[in-house]
């Protein structure tokens, strides 16, 4: 006899765990990524959870539809082994998928000990340039990372530079590697071209820490004309050292730190053009963020920018320490006035809009 209430339990059975762990909810672009595709998720076929070790500080919503949250309170991944194993038990997931070097680490521990059919780390660096900037940290996540890899079914990387540097810093197996670039929603904010103005302004997001290059990026400023300004938006250890130099260098009438923000579409669209100083990224979130508002872009060359973007057309691409270069480029952007919003938008869509990225991860564990 027909009942309503077994197909619907049934449904439920056959849809696949899938669980995203991350370690918290902050502004970071890892916990970005996982937020963003456990909304791209098909919902019909997936029963999508995010786990965070701690929500003390959110910047994002926990209001997703489809998506269930779930707080161990355990703050730290050297303190969440056997919360999370206790979850994993309970709950038997078909997927789990972990990103950054310390959770790597906890999930791969705590698969060892668990039968989770898909296990799938998402790198989230180069470890290779890492080491230049991290010193002691870098090298003891070296010491496990290499044998918490081993115990994944897949891993992701976001670039053919991030692929490479894993062979050769990990010793990994290159046929577990898949390489997804990361992916960005859509919105209905995109920017409007405007009559030049007297004073151009330029926008940097991203952490005040040393791999940003936030140091260097003042130096361009202080040799740019007065009419150029620059906002920052972040945080960071060196968000007092950075404000130093603005002062000592007489720039903070033109240079401001805006500290963080979450709705970074609505800012963008206030700007002329988008600009990356980094010495490092795993894969630039801000850059595919300011693509989808069409808002142009002048970076340092780094792992994913050279998938995003193409020179004259969203932006301009400069090799690492060409700051003479870096100005030029800056001044050109600002003035040519020959860029096209919907473009710029439409050719980051078919690249990393969230359905298709979503997909791809999706396939891994079909």
């Amino acid at each position: 006899m027909y009942t309503p209430q077994k197909t619907i339990k049934e449904e439920v059975k056959l849809k696949k765990k899938v669980f995203f762990v991350l370690s918290s909810l902050t502004s970071g672009g890892s916990e970005r990524v996982f937020w963003n595709l456990a909304q791209g998720f098909n919902k019909d076929k997936f029963d999508v959870t995010i786990v965070i070790l701690d929500s003390t500080v959110n910047c994002f919503s926990m209001d997703l539809e489809g998506v269930r949250f779930i707080d161990l309170k355990t703050k730290k991944a050297s303190k969440s082994f056997f919360a999370l194993y206790n979850l994993l038990k309970k709950e038997e997931p078909y997927a789990v998928f972990s990103t950054t070097d310390h959770i790597n680490i906890l999930v791969s521990l705590v698969g060892r000990f668990l039968k989770i059919p898909m296990l799938i780390a998402r790198a989230s660096n180069i470890p290779h340039e890492q080491r230049l900037f991290e010193g002691f940290k870098s090298r003891f996540y070296e010491l496990f990372a290499s044998a918490s890899y081993r115990g994944y079914k897949q891993i992701v990387c976001q670039s053919e530079e991030m692929k490479k540097s894993l062979i050769d810093t990990y010793n990994v197996n290159q046929e577990i590697i898949k390489v997804i670039a990361n992916p960005v929603l859509k919105t209905n904010k995109l920017k409007v071209i405007k009559t030049p103005d007297k004073i151009y302004k330029l926008l940097v997001v991203a952490r005040f820490a040393l791999e940003k290059g936030l140091e260097r990026l003042v130096d361009i400023m202080a040799h740019l004309p007065e009419n150029y300004h620059l906002d920052f938006v972040g945080t960071g250890v060196l968000k007092e050292q950075i404000n130093a130099k603005i002062k000592n260098l007489r720039l903070d009438h033109r240079l401001k730190i805006l500290g963080e923000i979450k709705n970074i579409h609505e800012v963008m669209v206030q700007y002329d053009l988008m600009v990356l100083s980094s010495y490092t990224e795993g894969f630039p979130n801000v850059v595919l963020e300011a693509l989808t508002i069409g808002l142009p872009v002048v970076t340092f060359k780094v792992s994913g920018i050279p998938g995003l973007i193409i020179d004259g057309f969203n932006g301009f691409v400069l090799e690492q320490d060409d700051l003479a270069g870096f100005r030029r480029r800056i001044i050109q952007a600002c003035t040519q006035g020959q860029w096209n919003p919907a473009e710029i938008r439409r050719n980051v869509y078919q690249k990393c809009a969230l359905d298709k990225i979503s997909a791809e991860y999706e396939e891994l564990i079909s």
